[in-house]
């Protein structure tokens, strides 16, 4: 893989390298953060481990260990290299690798559901794997800078986009492979008009109730993370991507997007080599 090249700025990762989490319990690398107070929209499981030699689409996660608390933090891209763009940027300048390729560049800056791509893409109904729902307080520290846009208090809600386990016949007896991990921000005053089912994906949770929205998709990420090594049963780097949802002229989420490169058995490689 050639490398991105001089004509390409990464912006400093400090931000986006830090997780508020306390890593005591956790092989991540990461020093160790207090816990954030875990109040009244809890919804996770334990976090286990993938196996990475499994090479089938549609095979679901083995058996897992090493299992965390998932409400101890968000799992953002390390050593990340960043490229922050505007709305025009995306469509026009392409401030982006050259190696991008044009499946990648529509998966990346698509102001369409994710979820929805998903289910054109594999064919199946994409099922929602909901870590966490927590209300985090009024705090930033460890969050995206952009985290400022939505008013506190805030809920994260942490969520895996994943396959059925029964794979390509439909039948769903559990969760199959993950193909995105998705972290989300929202405002704890209005989070239950918006999400009433945390099952459901937000594309699913909006679109029934013909909410009108505008994505803006503010940076993307190319970096490594031990955690979706195991999640994905693919070894890194990933891409992400972060958003906000506006809706009537006001910021009505935050998102930050990691994708699977299992994906490139769909959209062909992510770079041109």
């Amino acid at each position: 893989m050639r490398s991105f090249g001089k004509h390409f700025s990464s912006l400093p990762p400090a931000w986006h390298m830090q997780v508020k989490v306390d890593s005591t319990a956790l092989v991540l690398q990461r020093p160790p953060r207090p816990c954030r107070p875990q109040q009244v929209y809890t919804t996770q499981r334990a976090i286990k481990t993938l196996s990475a030699s499994d090479a089938s689409l549609d095979t679901p996660p083995s058996s897992r260990d090493n299992a965390v608390d998932a409400a101890a933090g968000w799992h953002c891209l390390q050593s990340a290299r960043s490229w922050k763009m505007l709305e025009e940027d995306a469509m026009f300048k392409m401030q982006l690798p050259e190696q991008l390729t044009p499946t990648w560049k529509m998966l990346l800056l698509s102001d369409g559901s994710v979820t929805r791509h998903l289910q054109l893409l594999t064919g199946q109904h994409i099922e929602v794997d909901c870590l966490e729902m927590v209300s985090i307080g009024s705090r930033t520290d460890g969050l995206p800078e952009s985290s400022e846009a939505i008013e506190g208090p805030r809920v994260q809600r942490q969520v895996l986009l994943c396959l059925p386990q029964g794979g390509s016949n439909g039948a769903s007896t559990g969760r199959g492979r993950a193909l995105v991990y998705a972290t989300s921000w929202w405002n704890e005053g209005t989070v239950n008009e918006y999400l009433q089912d945390r099952q459901l994906p937000i594309w699913a949770s909006l679109s029934a109730a013909r909410t009108e929205l505008y994505r803006d998709v503010q940076a993307l990420h190319h970096g490594t993370s031990p955690f979706l090594e195991q999640e994905f049963g693919e070894q890194g780097p990933f891409w992400g991507r972060q958003y906000i949802f506006w809706h009537d002229s006001k910021p009505l989420t935050l998102i930050y997007e990691v994708f699977s490169p299992r994906l490139q058995r769909l959209l062909g490689p992510s770079l041109l080599l």
